[in-house]
């Protein structure tokens, strides 16, 4: 008999004895309560933040453009270490403060303009706007203060190392120079929305107690852990990324920045996800995402029931399936921080 040398049987038989070591099992509140704080602790140290200080809050503006329904501002921010982050402020005109903040993060795009809706010709736009990724514009122009963080890797925010399929981006340096550094690209990033929520807590025209966060994609994935890791944030919807690591992330190429060393042997994403309760969450995904295949969101979305329906808050986490791919969807998300906001 010729022998194999294939992998895969090996690969899978990992797969089968993993034993997510801090994966959700609680059967009190208190149970929940401890295991919620050692998993926070454990992601916190697998991202490579656990011993980070945030910095002093210093947020410099650096201009507005009138936009009509609502201005379009845009800040240098302090986030530590001598590095800055672009972000942006659309404040409505029609809406009296208080605001309600939104905090939003944009997937791989070539940049925060993006979901801010500022596209360079015609055909990107319609192209941008069939997929709804315009949904901080949109949730501008619904009277929501929306705060736009642009993510490390993209935009103004590369290195010298850069690769470019469709556009120019830093995913692939930015990923291993932090691995080979004890840290991760995907804490980084989550770094930076947790110092762009200190300087949101500075303003006085915001909502106090109450602040969304939301995102698709690679922006998904930033509004999921870092709404599981910051419980300032109080409601949150999460586009485009729920599913599970096996049937997604290690189940077709993605991006380096969505590995994080040693997750499995924790925790899988449903747990993750459990963490957020009881504070709304609704996960968002298409039917049809080739991506992040919906069975597994369906299979994760199980374990998140159950934390929620143990806080006996089970209205308050939705698996929200639309019929599209790999795309936002503005109704689905507008209702969900209308019914808890």
């Amino acid at each position: 008999m010729t022998p194999s040398f294939s992998l895969q049987p090996h690969l899978d038989q990992l797969h089968a004895k993993a034993a997510h070591t801090l994966a959700f099992r609680a059967q009190t509140l208190e149970e929940f309560a401890e295991w919620q704080h050692a998993l926070r602790a454990k992601l916190k140290q697998l991202l490579g933040i656990e011993r980070r200080h945030h910095p002093s809050i210093i947020a410099k503006k650096l201009g507005a453009v009138d936009r009509g329904d609502y201005t379009e501002e845009k800040y240098q921010l302090d986030v530590d270490e001598g590095v800055s982050a672009p972000i942006y402020l659309l404040i409505p005109k029609g809406t009296p403060p208080p605001f309600k903040p939104l905090l939003v993060f944009h997937g791989h795009d070539p940049s925060a303009q993006y979901v801010l809706g500022n596209y360079p010709d015609t055909a990107t736009a319609r192209e941008q706007l069939a997929r709804e990724n315009n949904y901080a514009q949109a949730f501008a122009r619904a009277g929501y203060l929306v705060c736009v963080v642009e993510q490390r890797g993209f935009g103004e925010r590369l290195t010298h190392d850069t690769t470019s399929d469709s556009f120019p981006r830093s995913c692939r340096h930015l990923s291993f120079e932090y691995l080979l550094r004890g840290r991760t690209l995907l804490g980084e990033r989550c770094w930076d929305g947790m110092c762009a929520l200190d300087y949101l807590q500075t303003r006085s025209d915001l909502k106090q107690g109450a602040l969304g966060c939301t995102g698709h994609s690679g922006g998904g994935t930033t509004a999921l852990w870092l709404t599981a890791l910051d419980t300032r944030i109080t409601v949150s919807v999460v586009a485009g990324y729920f599913s599970s690591f096996n049937e997604s992330i290690l189940g077709m190429p993605h991006c380096e920045c969505n590995y994080v060393p040693h997750i499995l042997q924790w925790a899988e994403m449903g747990d993750i996800a459990a963490l957020i309760a009881p504070r709304p969450l609704c996960l968002l995904n298409g039917e049809l995402d080739p991506l992040f295949p919906i069975h597994a969101a369906r299979e994760q979305f199980e374990t998140v029931k159950q934390a929620y329906s143990l806080h006996q808050a089970s209205g308050s986490c939705s698996l929200s399936v639309h019929d599209g791919q790999h795309v936002y969807h503005h109704a689905l998300a507008r209702e969900w921080f209308e019914k808890n906001y």
